[in-house]
């Protein structure tokens, strides 16, 4: 048996998907490495201590995924209010995305192991995206503030993570103009030439596996967006590219709020936007 194993390998052992160990490691959980070619590697003992630590209820279950019973239940309000004690706690809600997202993996551990119906999944999906929405459109947007724009690659149905991805944005002085799920290409390339947006924020989930079509789609949007200046962000567990040339890759909520500090809205005021140059 080899001592350093791949994601598919380490899944297998832990009885988890390959998302949830590549979550565990972006997440800074479970320590890793990486190949040259930028593959995740995780040794056997570093596996069998953060397991043997889960088990021992050590904290790595955040308080928001141990909460997936009112989610399951379709109790909106306890969701809604669960998320503002989790902002009050954890003091940024990239923070609370982040934890949310590990609620997500439990969840959906549940599911694999029979505890929770399809049916279940769906309706704790839908409830929580509801409570994320009021939450959302409860932040303050200035008026001229830059403008992200969020959508799934085409063909992708899911949503959590844009919903997320709009709390961390909103509290970082950005507004969002949502394009939701399986939003095809030619909408985001008419879009990104308008003139009319800053960034692109495009989530493709685990069920996006065709690694050639999102390279394709990262390529052909990415290029547009670096002509009209315009920021492209890929995130989800889907099989973006390790390294796109005309984009950023994001693996967790934490990223992109250092990417939005790093970046800064500044400079990308709606009134900047509509002065540009208008491609002909």
């Amino acid at each position: 048996m080899t001592d350093v194993l791949t994601t598919t390998e380490a899944a297998r052992l832990a009885s988890v998907a390959p998302s949830t160990i590549k979550r565990w490691v972006d997440r800074g959980a479970l320590p890793s490495t990486r190949t040259l070619g930028g593959h995740r590697r995780v040794s056997r003992l570093a596996l069998e201590r953060f397991l043997q630590a889960r088990v021992a209820g050590e904290g790595e279950v955040p308080p928001e995924a141990r909460e997936v019973d009112a989610w399951v239940n379709d109790d909106q309000f306890a969701i809604e209010a669960s998320l503002l004690r989790s902002r009050s706690r954890l003091g940024a809600w990239f923070r609370v995305a982040d934890a949310v997202g590990e609620g997500l993996v439990h969840l959906g551990e549940r599911w694999a192991a029979g505890r929770v119906t399809i049916a279940d999944e769906h309706r704790a999906a839908d409830a929580l995206a509801r409570a994320l929405t009021r939450v959302g459109d409860a932040l303050p947007v200035s008026p001229d503030a830059a403008v992200c724009a969020l959508a799934t690659a085409e063909g992708d149905e899911h949503t959590l993570g844009l919903r997320l991805a709009e709390l961390c944005l909103r509290e970082a002085g950005w507004a969002v103009r949502w394009l939701g799920r399986a939003t095809p290409t030619d909408e985001l390339l008419r879009l990104v030439r308008r003139g009319h947006v800053a960034m692109v924020g495009l989530s493709a989930s685990s069920a996006s596996d065709d690694a050639a079509r999102l390279c394709a789609l990262a390529g052909d949007l990415g290029r547009v967006c670096a002509r009209r200046d315009v920021r492209l962000v890929l995130g989800g567990e889907g099989a973006w590219p390790e390294h796109p040339e005309h984009a950023v890759r994001v693996r967790t909520f934490r990223d992109l709020r250092a990417l939005l500090e790093r970046g800064g809205a500044a400079g990308y005021t709606r009134d900047r936007l509509e002065r540009a140059p208008q491609p002909g």
